[in-house]
Parts: structure tokens; sequence; C-alpha cells
């Protein structure tokens, strides 16, 4: 069990502990969600289930995971985490449209809420929102929040994650008080069992081609991307760090989401921010500023974190945007760079080879 002692610095006084009813705490986090977690978004609160009973909170991560969030409130330690695992079998049958749904309803709570679940995403991760009936494949996270909790509970969550790769955790909070002021300190129970369930996966068989989401709109054109050769991703580190993954020689299939597959090439050049990127054009050095059609990829230029980043590529086949490729069944994901090792992706690759006739 995790245990937190505070000291005021100035006198050497421990700060009290005190205790903080769950109803408060759960409009705290609506009001603040950043103290939940700054990646996550609050799509739902009282959300009713096939259970019959009501999820705490339903968030949203940036690539369209879902995480359940329950305050234990008055129910044993052990009930809340039969509770919280029930409540994600009903959440894992949940499809697009219920999402949009649940927020419609979160929304009727709260008028001053962005009215859509894509403005919400816009205004909570500085992104458009691409997530459709294709893309939505969320795993379901599970967080129970709690002040304390017995050995044999945590015995179970650590079970659960350890040897089942079951994403759950349990976030500890603790209220004190110094000097007539309210203090609140926020423990995780472990890591973030996702990052260790994606690193086991990665000894599954890759079958040596990279899915690439390119997210056309106001900042990029497919276009552009097929003139000059290129894929780019930015507006914050979340959507550009995953270009890093792709190396010299891999093999890409592009996906724009919403739209379908449109190229297949093959990475020549390292990453690089779009304002230090220049292309070779009949002898010329062209760069991003030199586009004459408007779209201006050198936003943020001056903020690496939320600047757009550039992977060059040799097309080696390639359509437009309306003639697109989609068919039920294909992978899609929200990540801009991903190297699945599930059926599926082998499935939409060698499909995808067949329509374009892609011989190796």
């Amino acid at each position: 069990m995790l245990h937190q002692n505070l000291w005021y610095i100035e006198n050497g006084n421990e700060v009290e502990s005190i205790t903080i009813e769950e109803n408060k705490l759960e409009k705290l986090f609506v009001k603040n969600p950043d103290i939940l977690d700054r990646s996550w978004l609050i799509i739902g609160e009282q959300v009713y289930t096939d259970a019959k009973k009501y999820i705490d909170l339903l968030c949203m991560e940036p690539d369209g995971d879902l995480v359940i969030v329950e305050l234990k409130k008055d129910m044993t330690p052990r009930e809340v985490t039969a509770q919280v695992l029930d409540y994600a079998a009903s959440v894992s049958e949940y499809n697009y449209n219920d999402i949009l749904n649940v927020y419609s309803k979160y929304v009727e709570k709260h008028p001053k809420a962005p009215k859509t679940l894509e403005e919400a995403y816009q205004k909570r991760f500085n992104n458009k929102f691409t997530l459709d009936d294709d893309t939505f494949k969320p795993n379901i996270k599970m967080v129970i929040v709690a002040a304390k909790m017995d050995k044999s509970t945590e015995r179970i969550i650590g079970f659960l994650r350890d040897k089942c790769d079951v994403l759950i955790n349990i976030l500890f909070f603790n209220v004190y008080e110094c000097n007539g002021k309210q203090l609140l300190g926020r423990t995780w129970f472990g890591d973030d069992i996702e990052e260790r369930v994606l690193k086991s996966d990665n000894a599954k068989i890759w079958n040596g081609y990279a899915y690439v989401a390119y997210g056309c709109g106001g900042h990029r054109k497919w276009e552009d991307a097929l003139k000059y050769g290129f894929i780019s991703a930015g507006g914050g580190s979340w959507y550009s760090n995953t270009l890093k993954n792709l190396d010299v020689g891999e093999k890409i299939f592009a996906y724009i989401p919403q739209k379908g597959y449109v190229g297949y090439g093959i990475v020549t050049d390292t990453l690089e921010q779009a304002k230090d990127v220049t292309f070779d054009v009949n002898g010329e050095s062209i760069t991003f500023a030199d586009f004459e059609n408007g779209i201006n990829y050198l936003y943020s230029s001056d903020d690496p974190e939320q600047a757009e980043y550039v992977v060059k590529v040799k097309w080696i086949h390639t359509v437009d945007e309306s003639n697109a490729v989609r068919e039920p069944g294909f992978f899609a994901n929200q990540n801009s760079v991903c190297k699945p090792t599930v059926s599926v992706w082998n499935d939409t690759v060698n499909r995808l080879k067949q329509i374009w006739n892609i011989n190796e």
C-alpha cells in the first residue's frame, strides 16, 4: 500500500491529511481534467452501462483509446475492482455512434462544454479529430481512484497488470491542509501498463510495412505530399513523435483518415522540422515557404513542440484523394505512424498489393 507524507518546509511541521467526499473529487476532475491526466479528454460523466450501473467518468486519449475512471466511494476495494472490469466489458461493445451519444449527454449536463466531440477534441489536443467508424478501435483502460487500497486488492490489480496485461491501474489521491488551504497529491500505483504491452507486442512478427496516417486539412494537402515526396505531422509531440519510428528504406502505406489508402512508398530521409526541409525540383531548391497553394506548413515553426515535422518518401504507387481505397475490415489507426503486428494489418497490406498490382 502506498502512503505519502508531506512536511511544510518553512517550519518542518507535518501537513495534516484530511478526507474529501468522492462526489466533490469528481466535480473537481470535471472542472480541472489535468488533475487526472493531461492526455485525457472527459467525454462522459455518470455513463449508464449494460450492467445497469453508472461509470463515474469516461475519458478519451488522443489516439481514441477510452479510459474508465471509477471512484471507490463506499464500496469495498474488491467490489470496485470487479465493477470496473464489468464496465470495461460493457464499453468494449461501444461503436463510434455510441461514443458520440455519450458525449452529447455529457454536453446536456455541462452546457458550457464544446457542442461536439470533434470540437472538444480540437480544443483539448489542439489537433483535428479524425476518428470514424474505421479508426474507432480503442483499447479500454481502467483507472480506480482511491485514497488507499488493501493489500489483497493491490495483489489482484498487480496480477491483472503483470500476468494478464490488463490495462488497469490505481490512481491514489490524498488531500492535505496547510495554513487553511487544501493540497491535492496524486500517485500512480504503477507505470503505464500500455507501454509494456506495446513493447511485448513487438516480439510478434511484423510484416515490414509501416502504417502512416496523413491528416489532410487546413495545414497540409495530399497533392503536396505526392508532388514533392513526403509525409508529415504536427500540432503536438503526440502526433509528430511517431514519425521518428520510420527508418530510411522502410516501406509505408499512407492512409487519409475518413477517406482511405492513397499511397505506397519507401522512406528516403530522416525526420526534419518543416522549416529546415528543402526539395530538389528540376535543379532548383524548393522550401515549404515556396509552395503557392496557400497551405502553411510552417505554422508554429518557432515552437518545436507544435511544429510540423517531415519525412521524405519516394512514392511507388499513389492515387489522388478522390480515389482513396477503403474497404470494410481495413486496418486504420489514429497514430501518425505505427508498425502493427495484428492480422488485420497483414490482410490490409495483401489486399492493397492486389488492388494496386504491387509485386515484390
